[in-house]
This record gives C-alpha cells, sequence and structure tokens, in this order.
C-alpha cells in the first residue's frame, strides 16, 4: 500500500497531525449530517480525542455510557443500549458524508464496526492524470502501457480509454467494497427499524388506554363476551374519530415502554408525537411512522393485526386468551386465563409487527402483550439491539414485513428474559 494511503492510527501522530484530525471532525459535525444532533457530536469527539491521545483501550460501551450519556457507573449495557445505538448511527452518517461530492481529498475519519477507536486516513495523493495507482494495474497491462509510448495517436486514444476503464473498474469495486462492509455492519436492529426512523416525519407513538378502574385488579370487571367480540372481531369495528379531549390512564408497563422507546428515539435523533389510542386519529396515523404500545387496550393495534396470521383471541367458554395462529387455529397453548396476567408466577406472551398498515399507508410497528409483563417483554426486545441481532437479512427490504410471537416467564414476579417463540416473514 503507498505511504500516502497508510492509517494514520498506525504510525505516531505528530502534533499537526492530531490538529489535521480534529480540524476534519469538526467539518463533520458543522455537515448537515450532524449539525442538528445533540448526541452523536458529543460521542464522535469524545473517541476521536481519546483515540490521538492514546487512550484508545479506555473506548469501552460502560465508559462511554457514563463519560458521553451520563449514565450511572453500574449501568446495565445489556439492557440499555444507548451506546452501541448511537455509535451505530455516527457510523451511518460518517459514511453518508463521505460519499457526497466534494470530500473526496478530505483526511478520513471512521468508526469501525465492532470497535468504539477511531480511525484515521490520509486521502491519496495528487497524481498527474489519469490518477491511476499503478500498484492497482496488472504486471501485463503495465507494460503494455510502456510500448505504447511511442504508439500512433489512434493508439495513444485507445490507452487513454484503457486507464479509464481500468479507473471505472476501481472505482466500481471500491463502492462494492464499501456496501459490502456496510452490510456485515448492518444488525437486526437497525434492519427493524430503519422504515421508521428513516423518513424526515417524526414518529406517531400512539399507547393503549383504559379506564381507571382498570387499572385496579381487585376491581376488574369479569371476562364478557361483549370484551371477546371486541377483541376477536376487531378488523370491523368502527374506526374511531378520536377525542383529544380524553385523559385515560395508561399502564405502568406501557409507561415504562414508552420510556425505552423514547429513549431510543432520542438515541437516532428521531422526534415524536404522543397519542393515546382513544384520542389519535386515522388522520394521524397517516403523517408518518407509527408505533402502537399496548395490544388488548389498544384499538389501533388490535385493528393493525386483526387480519395477519398472529393475532390475540379471547374465548368466553374457557376465559382464556391467546396468541391465535390463523395457520394453525387448534393451537391454544400461547394462553392466559383471564386475570393471570396479574399473578406472580405465571408464563406471558407477547407480539411485535412491523409491516406497512393498509389503512393508514405507513410502517407500523406494535408492540404488546397479554399482561403486564408481557407488554413489559415486547418494549426490552424492540429497544434490545442484542436480542434483535437474530432477524433476517430479509428486513433490509422496507417492503418485508414481520412477526414476532415472544414468551416471558414470571416467577415471584420477576420476569425472566424474553423467548422467541416464532417468527414470520412475508
Amino acid at each position: 500500500m503507498p505511504s500516502s494511503q497508510k492509517s494514520m492510527e498506525m504510525i505516531d501522530l505528530s502534533p499537526a497531525d492530531k490538529q489535521a484530525v480534529l480540524r476534519q471532525v469538526e467539518r463533520l459535525l458543522a455537515s448537515s449530517q450532524f449539525r442538528n444532533s445533540r448526541r452523536y457530536p458529543d460521542l464522535l469527539r469524545y473517541v476521536v480525542q481519546q483515540t490521538i491521545e492514546g487512550r484508545g483501550d479506555t473506548l469501552k460501551e460502560r465508559v462511554l455510557g457514563i463519560e458521553v450519556f451520563g449514565r450511572e457507573p453500574g449501568f446495565d449495557t445489556s439492557g440499555d443500549s444507548i451506546v452501541r445505538v448511537a455509535a451505530a448511527e455516527v457510523r451511518k452518517r460518517i459514511a453518508q458524508y463521505y460519499q457526497e461530492d466534494g470530500h473526496e481529498d478530505e483526511l478520513r475519519v471512521d468508526l469501525p464496526p465492532g470497535s468504539y477507536v477511531a480511525r484515521f486516513r490520509r486521502p491519496a495523493d495528487p497524481a498527474p492524470a489519469p490518477a491511476v495507482d499503478t500498484a492497482f494495474i496488472p504486471p501485463l497491462q503495465i507494460k503494455a502501457e510502456e510500448e505504447a509510448e511511442e504508439a500512433p495517436a489512434g493508439l495513444k486514444a485507445s490507452r487513454w480509454t484503457k486507464f479509464s476503464l481500468l479507473a471505472a473498474g476501481i472505482v466500481v469495486l471500491s463502492i462494492v467494497a464499501f456496501f459490502s462492509l456496510r452490510m456485515r455492519s448492518d444488525s437486526g436492529f437497525e434492519r427493524f427499524w430503519g422504515p421508521v426512523l428513516t423518513p424526515s416525519t417524526p414518529v406517531l407513538l400512539c399507547l393503549g388506554a383504559v379506564d381507571a378502574t382498570e387499572m385496579n385488579p381487585d376491581v376488574r370487571g369479569p371476562f364478557t363476551p361483549q370484551m371477546a367480540a371486541s377483541v376477536n372481531e376487531a378488523a370491523n369495528t368502527p374506526i374511531s374519530e378520536g377525542n383529544p379531549g380524553v385523559f385515560p390512564a395508561v399502564a405502568w408497563t406501557d409507561a415504562a415502554q414508552l420510556a425505552s422507546l423514547a429513549e431510543m428515539l432520542g438515541g437516532n435523533d428521531k422526534k415524536f408525537l404522543l397519542r393515546s389510542s382513544r384520542s389519535a386519529t386515522l388522520a394521524d396515523l397517516r403523517n408518518g411512522p407509527v408505533i402502537l404500545g399496548g395490544l388488548l387496550g389498544n384499538s389501533w393495534s388490535m385493528r393493525f393485526v386483526s387480519k395477519l396470521r398472529f393475532r390475540p383471541h379471547m374465548d368466553v367458554a374457557s376465559q382464556k386468551m391467546w396468541i391465535e395462529d390463523s395457520q394453525h387455529p387448534e393451537r391454544t397453548d400461547w394462553s392466559v386465563p383471564w386475570g393471570e396476567a396479574y399473578f406472580d408466577s405465571y408464563d406471558n406472551y407477547a407480539l411485535i409487527t412491523r409491516s406497512k398498515d393498509p389503512l393508514s399507508g405507513q410502517f407500523t410497528v406494535e408492540i404488546g402483550g397479554l399482561g403486564l409483563h408481557g407488554a413489559q417483554a415486547a418494549g426490552e426486545f424492540v429497544t434490545n439491539p442484542s436480542a434483535m441481532n437474530g432477524l433476517s437479512s430479509d428486513l433490509r427490504d422496507p417492503n418485508k414485513s414481520v412477526q414476532i410471537v415472544l414468551k416471558v416467564t414470571v416467577i415471584n414476579g420477576a420476569a425472566g428474559p424474553p423467548q422467541i417463540l416464532a417468527i414470520h416473514y412475508w
């Protein structure tokens, strides 16, 4: 590799090199990719400063969470994904910056996948036209070009054509290599959330709403045929007009789910609007991507999943509710007896769906469970990149949809980690 292309992290940085790196970082942060962000500039500045000062070995997830994002020293890195999500976004925005015209000759600053240590690369030194490095030309091609020095003008024109084709080939190979690396660094988390986070419009967070009496298990109403019908026939229920004057109660688990989702969206500099399922209208849902929180208590969630493969179902005779598989309707094992959602020890189930809602025409994510712990498990799953890394690469295609059924075991009131029972792509 020519010395002009040698990675700067492989050599001792002089004071001039350090200043050049810091100036380039400020160029990056002044770009459209970073200037409207709050968190990502802080992360990039910190990792670059630590790297050029020779402290790259200190750049660990916990350290960054404490020093950059103000987390407590004992924060749970497996449950709190702020550092991983922010680093992935910084990598994406750096790549976007260098893809723009006019940045080809600038010093390259990178945050390689799997590392929080910054890397730097000098731009290639300019060369006489055509700008082709002979280190990339096969020996036989070099010999042919040397012999062509004395060739007639017509043959020299052919020579420049060969050079142009060779240069174009190098560019194509570089582009292929870049996108191959990008795909390798792609994660299930990014693939799942991409269609929601990419649009410039805010995300609508629509939470399920309940009456205050439903919050107390001691006064919870009985399982009724009307209740079952509202769940099992959700697709045929009238579309709500919404009532902005209604301020219903929100379940604690839905509030905790909201906090996790709000943090995830904020970490990606994504604005969001908040509505309850009773105040949201179809017009609200048509304005941009939608996240529906809750399941049985959210009429929009019920309508969204009612015609999909996996959906909630209630049975009056057995007093049970379960996640139904329309391809195997005889199965009822993903079930919870009515009222058991409040017990200390039991198995609960959750459903996550990402699809384009035919009603609103927008990408919609539904996150809910059959009870308190099911809803909690669903919220933890979709905000944890490690939990989502196994999702299919097919989700790179935003036209692909997915449903995920989860199980969570609760013992003495404490829920274990969510387990994937089924995944359906279409």
